[in-house]
């Protein structure tokens, strides 16, 4: 497959050489990884070694060292008169040598003592193949009159960004002190390989644009363009992408340097393994040797298909040859196209261990149903009975609209039928939530289509429906105040059901707050509702918090998101608004995904991925996490999504209390920027990992709903070609192919906040969790009553109690699913129960 097997031998050159011809960087000058000369002990010329004295504008500056140090015999001293513009600090020079090394996707502590006599600042800038440019100030420093040490984290390093410098800005009059710099990853540094691993860097999460450790080698005519990108196999953020273009013969591949290729044994057997997707057939493990004589071409060990998707691949060498005490491989590409590679592995075969679970059990499985849905739906809610509600309306169909053609289905997963209801009016795009008696209350929908199309002056029904999954029939409650189309409802604790947002019916923003009194039926009058006149947008993600009051996290549909800092907590009581700060890209939540991450009395929720449908720019990877608990919230980086980052993507709460991320777009409604990836996260570990991905693209009006047997269930797409997409998908989770579930029976059908319920437990292992878990309604990826209610569990001889919290804030009351996981993360099938 190769033509580097017929002219190896003349082509052979050490890797050193190939390195040198690449123009790739060797080991002598790799960035530091921590801060050099931070307590500024070595000073040459009067100046602290490898820290530059920085600065700007029309002031005057005295720059001096002194002993009244933090630490040591060292400090630097600034003062600054006359001051009309600018700033000045002590920078870590900005070069190689100095400036420390950073991985993109990760976040870092820097930390520096001070004293001043004016306020200051927390100065970053970072570097990348543009150079070097500001990149945050990131905390203000008020001014002390005694040595403080203070610590802030950076943002998740930016993708292309290989170096970062800081220092304390000083802008105004006074003298500031500083000493003791230093930079460390959030969560310490990173772990030592195992052991037994022989790979340097080999999940490529170390270095800059090129991994540390390692340089692109090859030869031939083709158009080479090579370098980390935001994305990861296995673990991690990064991954290696190498694409040749215009190739007619040579080869390309990342290959380790020659001070850290593994270092073998001559006779012993080496067991390889990578992670990889590539457009082209034409890849190849290819390994060379090194011995007295220098590096040459051993074996192309064997050759890889194409791969959509990650693959791992895993192989033993042949026996080392005399002579030999070091290998280096990598994967070849020889053909035009994009390789992709991360997680590289090599281990002595009697030390290697069996390669990770790559099927079922470690990914999840996918199965799209031969079973078809009759009709567009745009809204999902599972109910009490174990069925779905799907909900067209008019399905965004302005023929259907004009034939008043309005419909629902109930889909029955067990049997897979559809039951087609007619719909009394226009429910495309409503509000819907479960109410505690378990029927599902429909507000709004479409009262007119635009006027102009491709438009956005949609007109909101006031009318209002209740679902009874016991008749199957839509009755009708009296209307709202004002229309409503894209409209939250958001159950409260007392079983009453807060709305707000979309468009009225003059196709203007709502800004009606609204309530339905529950045990009333009805909605009540604007006058008894406080009121801010705020619109909150079109479906704003809004969360119950344990207090009462309702999160809004910042997501939401079409656009920008609100003035101010894009998040924030209302009181529904007294109409009480307060921003919170931390949200990134708030003008890039746009069909986002929100959750309350379980369990529930943890108070943290995630925000996810996003885009904007005015812009059209790409869609984003940030995940932003805010505890609600803290006296003074704030959101707070968390991982990136794995892969692209995508709007349109489903969040649902998994009964192994992780949330499953599926489908999604990087562009508005475009079918050939469909992101065909989906990741677990474990709100524990704060972590994701890559799961087996939904093989049907899904982005607009796509829905996922968990079912009462641990699956879920996947509905939905409406790209800008105005097609539907009709199938279901069905995943099921990776605990399904753990071992034999456990088995609860017995359980009551109802109980009451504080009760205690006794129930028998089946299990080989031991129970770890039980919970209560809400049935989700779904509709635009967005559900805000979804929650996961920890249950506190003790297990005596077979016999379970679990105890029922007594804050209806924590759990509105309502039927519920109620499941055991076992140690293993096996969920037991659900019961359902109704809390009241």
């Amino acid at each position: 497959m190769h033509e580097h097997r017929g002219v190896r031998a003349l082509l052979a050159v050490s890797i050193a050489a190939l390195a040198v011809a690449l123009g790739a960087a060797g080991e002598a000058v790799a960035a530091p990884t921590t801060v050099q000369n931070g307590d500024l002990e070595a000073v040459t010329d009067g100046r602290p070694d490898c820290f530059s004295r920085s600065g700007w504008g029309d002031h005057d500056v005295t720059w001096k060292l002194t002993d009244d140090a933090h630490s040591g015999d060292v400090a630097q001293s600034l003062t600054i008169a006359g001051y009309q513009s600018g700033d000045r600090k002590l920078l870590i020079t900005e070069s190689e040598a100095c400036a420390p090394a950073v991985t993109p996707g990760q976040s870092y502590n820097l930390s520096v003592a001070y004293k001043s006599t004016a306020g200051a600042s927390l100065t970053v800038f970072r570097h990348s193949a543009a150079g070097w440019t500001y990149w945050t100030d990131l905390r203000s420093l008020p001014a002390v009159g005694a040595w403080t040490e203070v610590t802030a984290a950076t943002p998740d390093v930016p993708a292309g960004t290989d170096q970062i410098t800081f220092g304390v800005s000083l802008f105004a009059n006074g003298t500031l002190i500083t000493d003791d710099y230093a930079m460390e990853p959030v969560g310490g540094p990173p772990p030592p390989p195992p052991a037994d691993e022989l790979t340097y860097n080999g999940n490529l999460e170390q270095g800059g644009t090129t991994p540390a450790g390692w340089f692109l080698a090859g030869w031939g005519d083709a158009q080479v363009s090579g370098g980390v990108i935001a994305d990861a196999a296995v673990g991690g953020t990064r991954a290696y992408a190498l694409t040749l273009s215009g190739r007619t013969v040579g080869d390309f591949k990342l290959l380790p340097t020659e001070a850290r290729s593994p270092a073998v044994q001559p006779g012993e057997i080496y067991r390889l393994s990578v992670w990889y997707r590539s457009t082209s057939a034409s890849n190849a493990i290819t390994v060379f040797t090194h011995t007295a004589s220098g590096w040459q071409y051993w074996t192309d060990i064997a050759t890889l298909p194409v791969s959509a998707g990650w693959s791992q691949a895993t192989v033993d060498t042949p026996a080392i040859p005399a002579g030999v005490d070091a290998i280096a491989w990598g994967v070849s590409l020889s053909a035009n196209g994009t390789l992709v590679t991360d997680d590289y592995s090599t281990k002595l075969v009697g030390d290697a261990q069996p390669p990770p679970a790559t099927g079922p059990a470690a990914l999840g499985r996918w199965t799209v149903l031969e079973s078809q849905m009759p009709l567009r739906s745009i809204h999902a809610s599972l109910l009490y009975t174990g069925k779905v509600l799907l909900i067209a309306g008019s399905g965004n169909s302005v023929q259907n609209f004009q034939a008043q053609t309005f419909r629902a289905a109930i889909w029955d997963p067990a049997t897979g039928g559809f039951q087609v209801l007619p719909v009394p009016k226009d429910m495309f795009c409503a509000g819907h939530v479960t109410l505690p008696d378990g029927r599902v209350l429909i507000q709004g929908g479409t009262k007119s289509y635009p006027t102009i199309p491709g438009g956005a002056d949609y007109g909101g029904l006031k009318d209002s429906f209740i679902f009874d999954p016991a008749t199957n029939a839509f009755t009708p409650t009296n209307n709202a105040n004002e229309g409503h189309w894209y409209p939250t409802l958001t159950e409260l604790g007392n079983g009453d059901v807060w709305m707000a947002g979309g468009l009225k019916e003059d196709t203007t923003g709502a800004v009606n707050t609204e309530m339905f009194d529950t045990s009333a039926g009805w909605w009540l009058p604007g006058g008894q509702v406080p009121q801010t006149w705020s619109f909150w947008g079109l479906y704003p993600h809004m969360f119950l918090m344990s207090d009462g009051r309702l999160f809004y996290s910042g997501g939401h549909v079409f656009g920008n998101g609100l003035p101010g800092t894009g998040a924030s907590i209302y009181n529904s009581q007294t109409g009480a608004i307060a921003d919170v700060p931390g949200l990134r890209q708030k003008d890039m939540r746009d069909q986002s995904g929100s959750v309350l991450l379980p369990p529930a009395q943890d108070q943290r929720v995630m925000i996810t991925g996003g885009g904007n449908i005015d812009t059209n720019n790409p869609g984003i990877g940030l995940t932003d996490i805010i505890d609600l608990k803290d006296p003074t919230p704030a959101y707070e980086p968390g991982p990136d999504l794995p892969g692209d980052g995508k709007m349109y993507l489903n969040c649902t709460l998994l009964p192994d209390r992780t949330v499953l991320a599926t489908n999604g777009g990087r562009l508005n409604r475009d079918d050939t920027a469909n992101v065909l990836t989906a990741a677990s996260y474990d709100p524990a570990a704060n972590a994701w990992k890559s799961m087996a991905a939904d093989p049907v693209p899904r982005n607009y009006h796509s829905a996922a709903v968990l079912l009462p047997d641990g699956r879920v269930a996947v509905f939905g797409s409406n790209p800008g070609d105005g097609s539907f997409e009709l199938r279901i998908s069905m995943y099921e989770p990776n605990y399904l192919f753990k071992g034999t579930r456990p088995v609860i029976s017995g359980v009551p059908d109802e109980a009451h906040y504080g009760d205690q319920l006794a129930f028998p437990v089946e299990s080989g292992e031991t129970i770890r969790w039980a919970q209560l878990m809400r049935p989700m309604s779904v509709t635009h990826q967005m559900d805000p009553n979804m929650r996961l209610v920890d249950l506190p569990i003790v297990v005596d001889g077979g016999l379970a109690t679990v105890t029922i919290p007594s804050n209806p804030n924590l759990l509105p009351p309502g039927p519920y699913m109620l499941n055991i996981t076992d140690s293993k993360g096996v969920p037991s099938q659900s019961v359902w129960v109704r809390i009241w």
